[in-house]
């Protein structure tokens, strides 16, 4: 072990904590997170700092800008307070934070049964809501739920119906939904009603504060664009899909 002795100065410096060097990657990182706070509803930087423990208001401007690398901890405080995954603005740190909750866990052989709800969502023109007892449930790996950001009390299982979504999620695919990430990412698949429907589609945030509903499938005369807006009285945002699963 180096012992330093007197006051030499470049000896002193060298032995001070260095602030991480920012790279292209950390600049990234911000700029995702700082598009995803700029269209989310939030407190100031200040009480946001404070209630997800990040730290004081120049804290979060320093991540947000990216003035500071993003730490694992400053990470988790932004996600659970913007309704996102980690993996949405830091796919670094969502890698790290699913190596530690497996070390964590111990066990990768561990299975999570997520729920099955009797309800079916539309996956082309719009299926009205109705209700049926729980499922069977589906069993996942406990790290691969890890990987995704999905926390098993926001799992949850639903079948869609039709192929205005195709090829991206066929007819009569099993969905996996996330409740727990509600903040819109632009071209993510989303879950959510509206107008008594329960609908599957990509949802893109416009300008004007409205939202568009696009399918995948280009046959608009069968899969029109749909446009919610803040007059829309009956919407409810349930969750983003995470994962699909359904016959060859």
């Amino acid at each position: 072990m180096e012992i330093i002795t007197g006051h030499d100065p470049a000896a002193m410096n060298s032995a001070a904590p260095r602030k991480a060097t920012i790279t292209d990657e950390h600049r990234s990182e911000a700029k995702r997170l700082k598009a995803i706070w700029d269209r989310t509803q939030h407190p100031s930087q200040a009480a946001f700092g404070e209630k997800y423990e990040i730290g004081s208001q120049s804290a979060v401007g320093n991540f947000l800008n990216g003035l500071s690398a993003l730490s694992l901890k400053a990470a988790t405080g932004f996600a659970k307070g913007l309704g996102c995954d980690i993996a949405d603005f830091s796919p670094r740190l969502a890698k790290v934070a699913a190596e530690i909750s497996a070390m964590v866990q111990g066990d990768e052989d561990d299975f999570v049964h997520v729920s099955r709800v009797g309800v079916t969502f539309s996956n082309g023109r719009g299926k009205l809501v109705f209700t049926e007892p729980h499922k069977a449930r589906l069993a996942f790996r406990a790290d691969y739920l890890r990987k995704l950001g999905v926390s098993p009390s926001n799992a949850v299982i639903v079948d869609s119906d039709g192929e205005s979504n195709f090829p991206d999620i066929k007819d009569g695919a099993v969905l996996l939904v996330n409740r727990g990430a509600t903040q819109i990412l632009p071209g993510k698949f989303y879950a959510f009603r509206v107008d008594g429907e329960l609908i599957i589609k990509p949802l893109f945030p416009q300008k004007d504060g409205t939202i568009k509903a696009i399918p995948v499938n280009q046959d608009r005369e069968l899969y029109p664009e749909l446009t919610i807006g803040p007059d829309t009285e009956d919407f409810e945002m349930i969750g983003r899909v995470m994962w699909a699963a359904g016959a060859l």
